[in-house]
């Protein structure tokens, strides 16, 4: 279960590491997470939870 806060790299955008900003529902309904790179402070992206998967282990540091 993924929060506000976490590391995550999505499957669609390569090696990027993003920090989950929220979530909100895309135009099907779907919830996707919003995303910010985290060595990019102008990189701002949208992408489905089944995309994402924690950079941490156990989702800590």
């Amino acid at each position: 279960m993924l929060k506000v806060g976490d590391l995550v790299k999505s499957n669609s955008h390569g090696t990027t590491i993003f920090c989950v900003m929220g979530f909100r529902a895309d135009d099907e309904g779907k919830c996707v997470a919003v995303l910010k790179a985290i060595y990019n402070q102008t990189f701002i992206v949208a992408a489905p939870i089944e995309d994402l998967k924690n950079v941490l282990p156990n989702g800590k540091l």
